[in-house]
């Protein structure tokens, strides 16, 4: 072999096991492959349309608030839109404690007009949950802004909770399903935020215990959205009757 050929040939070599012994010619981990195109973005909504959907139901929530006020929740209201006091504030008594709506549902049927569906929740004067509603409303763009056009009831849920009463008659505990309802009025009555609370039923627990679930409800006046949190009451018959356990504040 030629001095030049052999000197080539270690070279070569000793490039070899430099790549094996560094793993260059390892196996390569398997490459993603993506068929077609990737789904475009979901496009940002106008925050204008936003604004306009939750001070319409901010200023219906303080015209639940203070029937006083309901004048200045229809100056949100288109010129044409007919809407009776108790579709735009609420049933006498009652008060919206929160409401809701998606950005993303949000559907344009013009260039001008939008619809939004949004949920509203509504309590007595002591804060328990009466009933909630499922509303389409209809915006339509002008000079001055966005104003609702049409709200359309979609659907409407009673709170009831007369089964409930029923059921804790029948388990012999009336006394343990009003301390609940106290504890929960009590509990309303020392937050600063909006609340709302809900007694969905009472079973008996073993050995002589009873047990209340229930649904709390807290929100920031004039903002959407709430928090809710399932924390059951748990109740214990002693010598006064049922106590509430410390576990349940």
């Amino acid at each position: 072999m030629q001095p030049v050929t052999k000197l080539k040939a270690l070279v070569f070599l000793s490039v070899m096991t430099s790549c094996f012994s560094s793993g260059v010619l390892a196996e390569e981990a398997p490459r993603e492959i993506r068929l077609g195109q990737p789904p475009p973005p979901a496009p940002k909504r106008d925050q204008a349309e936003v604004r306009a959907i939750e001070r319409f139901l901010a200023a219906r929530q303080s015209g639940s608030l203070d029937r006083s006020r309901d004048a200045a929740a229809r100056r949100f209201l288109a010129g044409g839109a007919k809407v009776d006091a108790a579709t735009l504030v609420g049933e006498r008594g009652e008060t919206l404690a929160a409401f809701d709506f998606s950005d993303a549902a949000i559907v344009h049927l013009t260039s001008a007009k939008f619809l939004v569906p949004v949920y509203l929740l509504f309590t007595d004067g002591n804060g328990r949950v009466t009933r909630s509603r499922d509303e389409d409303l209809t915006f339509e763009g002008g000079r001055g802004g966005f104003a609702c056009s049409s709200i359309k009831v979609r659907s409407a849920m009673s709170w009831d909770s007369g089964e409930v009463s029923k059921t804790a008659d029948r388990l012999h505990a009336r006394e343990a399903l009003d301390r609940a309802d106290d504890f929960l009025r009590t509990w309303a009555k020392r937050q600063t935020r909006q609340v709302a609370y809900s007694i969905s039923d009472i079973y008996p627990d073993v050995p002589a215990g009873i047990v209340i679930p229930c649904l709390r409800f807290t929100a920031q006046l004039g903002k959407r959205g709430y928090d809710v949190v399932d924390m059951p009451l748990m109740m214990s018959k002693g010598p006064n009757g049922y106590e509430l356990e410390p576990a349940a504040n």
